[in-house]
């Protein structure tokens, strides 16, 4: 693979801007020292909608460097600007302390699902304490509404913490939506730490369609592949299709493995996280309605 030009660094902060800083952070993030000053001065200079979200997003590639954006993050979070990914960011980069632990205990009130659910989860990652993340998600399985695959998703950062909520998530191991299956095999083995309840449900999951090939990675994490799959993992090593072009319109592009996770940086739920919330594009129609885990 073609290493980017250096040069094209140098031209992007001579005129940054948030689409540019964040194809920069992607292409260059061993560059942090250069690129991370510059998305902080974007985000202080009061960037809001999608460029605060695709500053906050460039921050994500630097890992612990990006604690260095915590007063930025703080703000963001405390403004609304980006308040989302700015939670999940403090939570998964920053040393705990007073003012975001309670800027997003606050945040766990809103009315907004996604911004409750990842402020929670940052709340957790920053003071240990799970109470305020298990009320926001227990009425959120409890109900089996909405895109209970991604509440699944979300909480896995719990680990153990999460426990209380297994009695809750066990009956969605045999959901009829096969997303919010494989999501509660993925909660299961997170929280529990073992395979065995997990494994089968991925398992039967496994194919070449998106929710398949998460479920593959899923069944990975386990460390255990159950002997009649390893035909169809076969099939997949050398299949004619494993490959895939970085863009349909090229055929001059660089080849890349069609289940490869979005590449570094944090986020909510570790290197798995962004895999469903990306693949809740690819979803069939009406799979994130009311009741997908019934």
């Amino acid at each position: 693979m073609p290493r980017p030009d250096p040069r094209a660094l140098d031209l992007v902060l001579q005129r940054p801007d948030a689409q540019t800083l964040k194809a920069a952070a992607l292409s260059f993030p061993e560059a942090g020292d250069r690129l991370i000053p510059a998305i902080r001065s974007a985000l202080a200079a009061g960037a809001t909608g999608n460029a605060a979200i695709d500053l906050v997003g460039a921050l994500e590639r630097f890992g612990t460097a990006a604690r260095q954006a915590r007063p930025e993050l703080v703000d963001c979070l405390r403004t609304g600007r980006g308040a989302i990914v700015a939670a999940r960011l403090l939570g998964c980069t920053s040393i705990p302390s007073p003012e975001p632990t309670a800027l997003l205990l606050k945040a766990v009130q809103s009315a907004d699902a996604s911004l409750s659910i990842a402020a929670a989860v940052a709340h957790y990652q920053l003071s240990g304490e799970a109470e305020p993340a298990l009320r926001t998600f227990a009425p959120l399985l409890a109900t089996a509404k909405g895109p209970t695959h991604w509440y699944l998703a979300s909480l896995t950062p719990l680990g153990s913490a999460a426990a209380p909520l297994l009695p809750t998530i066990e009956p969605l191991l045999t959901a009829r939506y096969d997303w919010t299956r494989m999501a509660a095999a993925e909660a299961h083995h997170a929280i529990t730490g073992s395979p065995d309840r997990a494994v089968p449900v991925l398992a039967e999951l496994v194919s070449a369609a998106p929710v398949g090939l998460s479920a593959l990675k899923a069944l990975a994490a386990t460390g255990e592949v159950p002997e009649h799959l390893r035909p169809t993992l076969r099939a997949f090593a050398f299949s004619p299709l494993r490959l895939l072009s970085d863009t349909p319109f090229s055929e001059e592009t660089t080849p890349r493995r069609s289940y490869e996770p979005s590449p570094g940086g944090c986020s909510p739920t570790g290197s798995r996280a962004r895999l469903l919330s990306a693949d809740k594009s690819q979803e069939p129609e009406g799979g994130g309605g009311a009741g997908e885990g019934a």
